[in-house]
């Protein structure tokens, strides 16, 4: 054997020590623990509805009995203009029609979420429009 045949089988033989050593290393990867992540909860359509009506809608909006009253004003003012209907939309009546609002988005697309949450929350404002004479 020359000695350009012997370099050449070493330099084989040291590649293939190389790729042995990167597929150990990937065989540890592969079997190394994993670390999991804390899944957190999901949060209940209810429990977030509760969230949104008592937080940021309520600083943002004023009490929801006002404000589906002011709504109630407005649908009334617009409903009364048309065909010298006699309409007295409250605001709980509001309240109600919004769900209605978000049942028929619902039927569109019932994996959107967010309109669950919203039934919710405009069935609790009807409770809370209690809390304001």
């Amino acid at each position: 054997m020359s000695w350009t045949q012997v370099t050449e089988e070493v330099a084989t033989v040291e590649e293939a020590v190389e790729d042995i050593k990167i597929v150990e290393k990937l065989a540890e990867e592969v079997n190394k623990p994993k670390k999991l992540k804390a899944i957190k909860p999901k949060t209940s359509v209810l429990e977030e509805a509760q969230t949104i009506i008592y937080g940021d809608r309520e600083k943002t909006y004023g009490h929801p009995a006002k404000n589906l009253k002011t709504i109630a004003n407005m649908w009334n003012a617009y409903l009364n203009n048309m065909d010298d209907a006699n309409f007295s939309v409250t605001a709980k009546d509001v309240a109600a029609m919004m769900m209605l609002v978000k049942v028929a988005r619902f039927a569109n697309d019932p994996s959107h979420r967010d309109n669950l949450v919203d039934v919710c929350g405009y069935a609790a404002l009807i409770e809370r429009c209690d809390e304001v004479k």
